[in-house]
């Protein structure tokens, strides 16, 4: 689920969100409604739902935080009856600081949600209000009291870097207060300029200064080895877990696998198709069943997706699964070519990336979807 609402309006984000202050949206209730009248519409309509066992149920954002536990409770209940969930079903909830109680956090867990990631992106005040965030001093502060007290074990956080007035040493020391109280997942992000956002339009007109991209090649090039003495596996390009506290929800976009979106601006993929609600909470609460909907390029979206996770996979299983014989023998061709220039471990078999290929990721990717 896509909960857009949000205290403001970071300025970075590219996410549709919608700044609307302190108090809850107006429209909660409503948006409630219209998630369940689209899950019913898309269950309706989509094949990959028939018979399907659901093991993974998020709530991101926009900030989820900001609803009523009332409302996700009732929601998680409502998918329950409807579908046919795990034991072991993993519900993930996205939250900001500002919002962090040890009460509200009690209420969570007895709604169901058992994983909790929270939007810290950095400790630092300065680096706050440059990402254009809301900042609550007090709640950055008693986080750990918080998170020591929360009846939801899987905790994880975000953390951003590459903020131009902010050091390497600003940001391991964000990073070394949260190993301390180890969590089990951690999202390392580096700031990035992203099209249409309003941090893009005052690094254009010369406002802001760009990101650090030294700092965050630096930090990029540390935070494995840093990461994995301290027991984190590292399992995507930004992604550290402990051992087998992987995201589920995050692996079924990387692993080419159908997943079901709801709400405005959220996007899914079922029955081969991607689909894309609208960026506008009022057009979405008045239609909350139309999306834009587009096949699936299966070869560039499976390299644009797997090939950023850094654990071994056999890539010959997802080949025959999607790809044609053609297509399967052109990418696993590309990977020997890879492979043989040194950037990743390939036996034929089972491959991983090596460290050394993080800063041509990108190239390495395309060369994988350009095959001609």
């Amino acid at each position: 689920m896509h909960y857009p609402y949000c205290y403001q309006k970071c300025d970075y984000c590219d996410f549709y969100s919608e700044g609307i202050g302190k108090n809850p949206s107006t429209n909660e209730s409503l948006l409630f409604d219209a998630y369940k009248k689209e899950f019913l519409y898309r269950k309706k309509n989509s094949a990959s739902l028939e018979n399907t066992k659901i093991d993974t149920i998020f709530m991101g954002g926009g900030t989820p935080s900001k609803a009523s536990p009332k409302h996700w409770k009732e929601l998680i209940h409502f998918f329950r009856n409807e579908l046919e969930v795990t034991e072991d079903v993993e519900i993930s909830f996205e939250a900001n600081p500002e919002d962090l109680s040890v009460e509200f956090l009690a209420e969570l867990a007895e709604a169901g949600v058992n994983r909790l990631n929270v939007g810290v992106q950095t400790r630092n005040e300065e680096g706050l209000c440059f990402l254009g965030r809301y900042v609550d001093p007090e709640k950055y502060e008693n986080l750990q009291q918080i998170f020591s007290s929360s009846k939801i074990e899987r905790l994880g956080i975000d953390l951003m870097y590459g903020m131009p007035n902010l050091s390497r040493s600003d940001f391991e020391s964000d990073l070394d207060y949260f190993i301390k109280m180890d969590l089990r997942h951690m999202s390392l992000y580096s700031l990035t300029l992203e099209k249409g956002t309003t941090y893009s339009r005052k690094v254009k007109d010369h406002i802001l200064k760009a990101p650090d991209e030294e700092i965050q090649r630096e930090i990029l090039e540390f935070l494995p080895e840093k990461m994995a003495k301290h027991g984190y596996v590292w399992y995507e390009v930004s992604n550290y877990c402990r051992e087998n506290e992987y995201s589920r929800h995050n692996l079924r976009y990387w692993m080419y696998e159908p997943y079901l979106g709801l709400g405005p601006g959220a996007h899914g993929f079922l029955d081969h198709m991607r689909y894309g609600n609208p960026r506008n909470s009022e057009v979405y609460l008045r239609h909350p069943t139309n999306a834009r909907r587009e096949p699936a390029e299966a070869k560039s979206e499976i390299a644009l997706s797997l090939f950023r996770l850094f654990l071994p996979f056999e890539p010959k299983t997802f080949f025959d699964k999607h790809l044609d014989r053609s297509a399967s023998m052109e990418m696993l061709a590309q990977i020997q070519g890879i492979h043989e220039k040194g950037y990743c471990h390939w036996d034929g078999n089972i491959f991983q990336w090596k460290t050394s290929a993080l800063f041509s990721l990108d190239d390495l990717i395309l060369e994988l979807i350009d095959t001609d």
